[in-house]
């Protein structure tokens, strides 16, 4: 994977309010752009550190973690993934 560049089509608002937050933090666009997707985790992610998470649990207690846990951890960071993209995070 290369870092040849390329182009996004986006709204003139989109591409203002990019450009605005860029020259705010002193960075350019591009750099903007990669920290706030680096910041997002995909589906495959998340279920990968959830996880590690239980296994950490299972080696630092050595218990195991029921379906029940399992079942609120999952609402709760969904919850949290939920307020994040609606801003109240």
């Amino acid at each position: 994977m290369g870092d040849q560049d390329t182009s996004i089509k986006t709204t003139k608002d989109v591409r203002d309010r990019l450009r605005l937050l860029a020259e705010e933090r002193g960075t350019t666009m591009n750099e903007l752009l990669g920290d706030l997707v680096g910041r997002e985790l995909t589906r495959q992610e998340r279920e990968e550190r959830a996880r590690q998470a239980v296994q950490e649990v299972k080696e630092l207690t050595g218990t195991t973690v029921s379906p029940e846990a399992r079942s609120r951890a999952r609402a709760f960071l969904g919850s949290l993934e939920i307020e994040h993209r609606d801003g109240a995070a």
